[in-house]
């Protein structure tokens, strides 16, 4: 009887400990992503012709060089702003586009061309009318 107490008592402090870095995961991932919009809010502040994309997989100078070839081919973006259109900060993995004078962004195309370069869009950010920070979610690739 003894030892099923023991063999009890370390199987709920096995779960407890789990719970624990689970939590500790989710508070993590939930500071990330406020340091995040806190960072995009900043570099957004009073752009009206420009994006900003969170990419999972943004680590080094060839991801730039692979997402700027494929996203500044796009119509709506404004080759003549940031270089060709196209900013990429790999140390907080974000994505800045400037987009032409009343284009409409396309969003799944804008996504397709994130993929074809080999990476995962997350998020898009960007200023409404209001002046608010709007924010979507965009969906996994099939």
């Amino acid at each position: 009887m003894r030892l099923v107490t023991i063999a009890l008592c370390c199987a709920l402090a096995a779960i407890g400990i789990t719970v624990q870095a689970q939590d500790k995961a989710a508070e993590s991932a939930a500071d990330g992503l406020a340091r995040e919009r806190t960072t995009v809010e900043s570099r957004l502040s009073g752009q009206t012709n420009q994006i900003i994309l969170a990419v999972n997989g943004l680590c080094c100078r060839s991801c730039a060089i692979g997402i700027g070839k494929k996203v500044c081919g796009l119509d709506f973006v404004d080759t003549n702003s940031l270089p060709r259109g196209v900013k990429v900060d790999r140390k907080n993995s974000l994505l800045t586009v400037s987009v032409k004078n009343s284009e409409m962004i396309d969003p799944e195309s804008l996504s397709q061309a994130i993929r074809k370069a080999g990476y995962d869009p997350v998020r898009i950010y960007q200023n409404s009318d209001d002046g608010t920070l709007k924010v979507t979610d965009i969906p996994a690739a099939e």
